[in-house]
């Protein structure tokens, strides 16, 4: 589909509204895949503390040290990708709601 281009306010530019609608599906696809990878990681964690807790060689507290410390890149990672999809989409509101 080709964009068409359309004059508003003096100013020549594409279709901006599908433009605002593309990129606010790429942001809610980041928002999926960031949402994806949190809760995989805090699963994984949970798992992971269990397991360390059940062992003789740490205990309670310092079996939480060591898992939340191996998820702490995930999550920071996850919540990155998140706050990177949910801008996508403001932006995309921002240009849509200029062009129209």
């Amino acid at each position: 589909m080709m964009a068409s281009n359309v004059t508003i306010k003096g100013r020549h530019t594409l279709d901006l509204i599908s433009d605002a609608r593309r990129l606010a599906s790429v942001g809610t696809f980041f928002i999926g895949v960031g949402w994806v990878v949190l809760v995989y990681a805090l699963i994984a964690g949970v798992i992971w503390w269990i397991d360390l807790a059940g062992r003789e060689a740490f205990n309670f507290i310092e079996a939480f040290a060591i898992s939340a410390t191996a998820i702490g890149v995930p999550i920071i990672g996850a919540l990155i990708v998140l706050g990177f999809g949910y801008f996508l989409r403001l932006f995309a509101l921002y240009v849509a709601s200029k062009a129209g």
